[in-house]
Formats: C-alpha cells, sequence, structure tokens
C-alpha cells in the first residue's frame, strides 16, 4: 500500500468515526472468512458497517473522534462494528453478542458510546434491551391502561344494570307474569 493510498484509507476511517454513534471492537482471530462475510450480511441490513481494522492507519485515524478512547485497544487482531444511528445500536450489540455466542473465537473486547468507554459486559447488557418497536408497544401499553380501565369502568354500569333487569324478567317468567322485554 502506497503512502497516498494509506492517506485516504486515514481519511476515510476519520469521516467514518467523525460521528458514530456507537463502536465496538472484536478480536477475531481464528475465524474464517465465511464467518466474516456472514456477519457482515447480518449487520449490514441493519445500517452497521464492519471491517477489519490496520491498528497503525486507524490508530492515526481516531484523533479528534469521539472514539479516541478505545486508542489503546487497538492491538492485535482487531475488527469494529459501528453505526452513525443511536437506533441501531442496541441491535448492533444483539447481533454481535449473538455471533459471539455461536463463534468461540469471536470475542467482543470493548466499545463506545457517546465518548465513553464501555466494557463487554455492558455491550452484552445492551443486547438484552427490548428493541424501538417493543420499548415503544410497552409505552403504549402503559399509556393506554388507564383509559381502558376507565371505559371498562363506565361499560359496567349498564351492564350491571342490565343484568338486574334481566333477572327480574327471568323472577317474572318464572312466576308466571309475563314482563315486557
Amino acid at each position: 500500500m502506497t503512502r497516498e493510498e494509506k492517506a485516504k484509507q486515514v481519511e476515510w476511517f476519520r469521516e467514518q468515526f467523525q460521528d458514530v454513534s456507537g463502536l465496538f471492537l472484536a478480536d477475531y482471530k481464528g475465524l474464517s472468512v465465511e464467518d466474516m462475510n456472514a456477519l457482515r450480511r447480518e449487520l449490514r441490513p441493519h445500517g452497521v458497517a464492519f471491517k477489519v481494522l490496520k491498528n497503525t492507519l486507524v490508530r492515526l485515524a481516531y484523533k479528534d473522534t469521539v472514539v479516541a478512547v478505545l486508542e489503546d485497544d487497538v492491538v492485535g487482531t482487531r475488527a469494529a462494528a459501528w453505526t452513525h444511528s443511536e437506533e441501531n445500536v442496541p441491535t448492533m450489540a444483539k447481533v454481535l453478542v449473538s455471533f459471539a455466542k455461536t463463534h468461540p473465537k469471536f470475542e467482543v473486547v470493548r466499545g463506545v458510546l457517546g465518548g465513553q468507554k464501555v466494557e463487554p459486559s455492558e455491550v452484552e447488557a445492551l443486547s438484552k434491551l427490548p428493541s424501538r418497536e417493543q420499548l415503544l408497544g410497552i409505552l403504549l401499553g402503559t399509556a393506554m391502561a388507564p383509559v381502558s380501565a376507565f371505559v371498562g369502568t363506565l361499560a359496567a354500569v349498564p351492564r350491571s344494570f342490565l343484568t338486574v333487569l334481566k333477572a327480574i324478567e327471568e323472577q317474572k317468567a318464572t312466576a308466571g307474569e309475563s314482563a315486557p322485554v
């Protein structure tokens, strides 16, 4: 790789890391190319980029970006998954943790969210959060519960009144009188 190509690569990484919402580093030593491509295919539809890192170039690109706190963690065989959308961060964590469970040689090493380092245990906790759609459903259900209870209470009054009228009708019918319906 020529010096110009390296400079372009550093600039590309710097642009990618400039406004990143979340980035997770992983150790992939011992994984096959097919496994890495499978992971890329799984991440891509969720707006997540995944790339094997050239450590020296990435360390240069990290300067003056929100992911600069990870500079010391770029050693050995590292790959990075990152997204520019906050909505995609939990999904990215879910995919990476799930992949790590099925591929023991793959390990999430560290990450950065909002300029703060996150440990692998925090990435795993993030992966267990419900999706945005599930959270919105829970919120909607919680907001609708008082309204549903109020409507049920209002409906109980006429229902009870009709039940009493029906009981009176049946009582009169068994007593031999004809009651209007």
